[in-house]
Order: C-alpha cells, then structure tokens, then sequence
C-alpha cells in the first residue's frame, strides 16, 4: 500500500505541507489581490489538496519504473509526459471548479482572473508532480533499506538459532555416552547400581528434554538438573565425590540458557576428581554482581596430570552460547593452577 495513505498522520502532514507550500506560491498575489481572498479559500485550497492527491499516483510510477533498472533518458521521458498529463487532468478539473463556483455569483468572474495566469499554473504542476515522484524515490530506497535491514537480522536470528540448537544437540549425546559407558562398566560388578544409574539417567533426560526445549530457565531449574547428574556420578564414584553448592537466593529464580552448567560440571567431575585417587569436592556458586550474575564451578586437579592446549568441547560450548545469546554482555573466566581447575560465567542478571 502507499506508504503515505496507510497512514493517517503521515496523510495530514503531506496534505499540510502542500496547504503551506500553495499558500506561499500564491502569496504574492494575495497581497496584491486582497479583495480576491475569497478566490484562494474557495478555489485554489479545494485544487490543491485534489492535486496533491493526484501526486501520490507517482508513487505507482516509481515502483513499475526502479531507479536501478531504468535507463536514465527513459526514466525523464516516462515522468516528464506523465507530469504533463496530470498537469493538463489537473487544469481540466480546475476549469471546471471554477466555473461551478461562477455559478453561485459569490463574487465576480473568478475565470477570468485565472486566464492570464494558466501557462505559469500548469508549468508549476509539472514541477510540483516531478517534485513528489523525487520524493518518492527516496521513500522507496529508504523503505528497501530498512526491508534489507529486517531481512538481515531475521537471518541473523536464525542462523543464531540454528547455532544454539548444534550446540545443544552437542551436549546432550556427550552426558550420554559417557554415562553409558559407566553403566557398563557398571553392570559386570554392581548389577544393581548399574539398574539404579539407568533410572537416574532415565529421568535426567526426562527433565532435560523438558527443559531443553525452552529458551531460558530459571537457575533453580538448571540446579535440579545438576543435582541429578552428580546422583548419577556419585552412583560410580562413591564417596570419592563430593559436592558443594553455594547459591544466592537472589539467583535462583534468574534466567540461564538450559544445560549451560551441565557440561562444565561433567568435565570437573571427568577431569577433576575422577582423576585423583582420594577424589575431591566440586564447588559451585552462584551470586549477584550488580545487574550480573557470577556462577563459578571448581574443582581439584591432579598436579601431576598432562595439560591440554586450549579447552575442551563443553567449555567451547557454553562459551559460543553465551555469545550468541548475550554478544559482548556475558564472558567466561578460566583459571587453571597446579591444584584446582576454576570456571567463572558472568552474564546479565534476569529475573523469570
């Protein structure tokens, strides 16, 4: 639809800018004239509105005729004809306003105040229709611009989604082969932890495909999900694995992206304690930070162990989500020492 007659407010001030800019033409007859008032309140206002409503026709032209496909000598002579043919139906419409406000004797001949004036009038129209349709070219750039706008950042949204869901597909096969792999190794010597193991895991995944589905989740949510997990652990490694949890009530009921900590606190438990012989405690906390929130995981290490260049995949994933979610608002810390492994997550703090 026009952009200017979908849209009442946008119609008044055009229809207002005209009234102002025939007002200014005609001003200086009307202070020559200032008996003839009557002529440019009864007259000229009603032609100039019908006018500018014939100007809005270019707006049509413009879109059949685009700037970058349209040779530019075609382009003059395509609207430099129409500008004239519009001129010419606006000054037949004109005659015949004026000759029924003739008819009721207001005043005397208003034609024929007008006679001298019809070659300047009409040259006036074609530059006022050429004027509009210039206008008009702008309208539409602007309206493409901002369509190639909107279309960029759907894409953008899409492919974070795409992204987000990669990701998550990662995660979840991850937990599970490994925590198939301890049933196994679980079902020769302990028949029945490995039964209690596959429960556990049962409803693990239960809950966490409930969850995965939505976008964010109360960190009460994703603390329940990792509650599980660590019974799960705990099942294969006994007493070797502790667990402590220090969490600000202000946090709890705060937005995370789903299975944000689940990875993270598998590789403390796969990399940490599951390789020192006494085992050790993995601490996870939570607190407010002004408008952030800081959740650190930690966990001792062997000192003796081989070091990996870089991090593993579950670090790389949470960090490529809280990217694609928060860009430059959330970050993620690592701190590696001879005694513990230490991961802290700063991001926006958003209450459910």
């Amino acid at each position: 639809m026009h952009p200017i007659l979908s849209n009442k407010k946008t119609l008044a001030i055009y229809l207002a800018t005209w009234f102002v800019v025939g007002s200014l033409i005609e001003l200086p007859y009307l202070l020559a004239h200032v008996d003839q008032v009557f002529i440019g309140l009864f007259v000229d206002i009603p032609f100039e509105i019908f006018f500018a409503l014939v100007c809005l026709s270019s707006y049509y032209l413009c879109r059949f005729f685009p700037l970058q496909s349209t040779q530019w000598y075609r382009l003059i002579l395509i609207f430099i004809f129409t500008a004239c043919c519009a001129a010419g139906f606006a000054m037949v419409v004109g005659y015949g306003w004026v000759h029924f406000i003739d008819s009721f004797k207001f005043t005397s001949d208003i034609a024929s105040f007008y006679t001298p004036w019809i070659a300047g009038i009409y040259s006036i129209l074609v530059l006022l229709f050429l004027l509009v349709a210039t206008i008009h070219y702008v309208i539409i750039a602007f309206e493409q611009t901002r369509e190639a706008e909107r279309q960029s950042y759907e894409m953008k949204l899409f492919a974070q989604d795409a992204e987000l869901r990669a990701l998550r597909a990662q995660i979840n096969p991850h937990f599970l082969f490994n925590s198939l792999n301890s049933i196994s190794a679980l079902t020769g010597n302990n028949p029945a932890q490995a039964r209690t193991m596959t429960l556990k895991l049962a409803d693990f995944f239960r809950q966490g495909l409930k969850l995965g589905a939505e976008d964010f989740i109360s960190l009460r949510d994703e603390l329940s999900l990792i509650t599980n997990f660590l019974e799960i652990e705990k099942i294969r490694f006994g007493v070797r694995l502790n667990a402590v949890q220090e969490i600000d009530p202000e946090t709890l009921n705060a937005e995370v992206p789903p299975l944000i900590l689940q990875p993270l606190v598998e590789n403390a438990v796969r990399h940490g304690v599951a390789q020192l012989i006494d085992g050790g405690t993995v601490r996870l906390s939570s607190t407010r930070v002004g408008d952030s929130m800081r959740i650190l995981i930690e966990n001792p290490v062997d000192p003796d162990r081989l070091r990996k260049k870089g991090v593993g995949l579950g670090l790389r994933n949470v960090r490529s989500r809280l990217d694609t979610l928060y860009n430059n608002d959330a970050h993620v810390d690592v701190e590696e020492t001879n005694d513990y492994f230490r991961v802290e997550l700063f991001f926006p703090l958003k209450q459910r």
